[in-house]
């Protein structure tokens, strides 16, 4: 005891701030540390959802891509196979009469293009309308924490627009 009196070491003083400090350490527990880590837990639930939304979006974009792949060797299949015929016609009507097969020829020949044509036109005008979707959609879960309902919409109507002009 004497020792603390010759270090100028007030016993109740000491003992009084030894208890506010309980007090204050018991206080930052209770009402900021736990609220602190719920906040915290909640911010990384929101970003892992974020993360499995982004990666369902490029699962998304991986099908539509094997889609558009599968529909394009179709449509090539489909071209050989007119391609074929025109060329089995052109040569038995080539034995009939040259000017008239030259003719048909020529006009399944364009006929086979432009329908081809006209199909990965269209394809391609699907897929870009389905991935201006799946943007769109994630577009909205992603901006929905994180803006107003309002800049939330301002936002969707944007990126709705810009992708109107580039899919026209």
């Amino acid at each position: 005891m004497e020792i603390l009196n010759t270090f100028g070491v007030d016993i109740k003083l000491f003992i009084a701030q030894v208890v506010n400090f309980l007090i204050v350490l018991y206080l930052l527990r209770r009402l900021l540390y736990k609220p602190l880590l719920t906040a915290l837990q909640d911010r990384k639930k929101t970003i892992a959802q974020g993360l499995q939304q982004a990666e369902e979006g490029r699962l998304l974009l991986e099908k539509a891509s094997e889609k558009e792949r599968a529909m394009r060797k179709i449509a090539q299949e489909e071209a050989r196979r007119l391609l074929d015929e025109a060329k089995k016609q052109r040569i038995l009507l080539l034995k009939e009469t040259e000017s008239t097969t030259k003719k048909q020829a020529e006009k399944i020949l364009a006929d086979a293009q432009e329908q081809i044509t006209l199909e990965t036109k269209e394809a391609e005008k699907r897929l870009a309308t389905h991935v201006s979707e799946l943007a769109v959609l994630f577009l909205q879960k992603s901006v929905h924490n994180l803006f107003t309902q309002k800049e939330q919409d301002e936002i969707v109507k944007n990126a709705m627009k810009k992708m109107k002009g580039k899919t026209n």
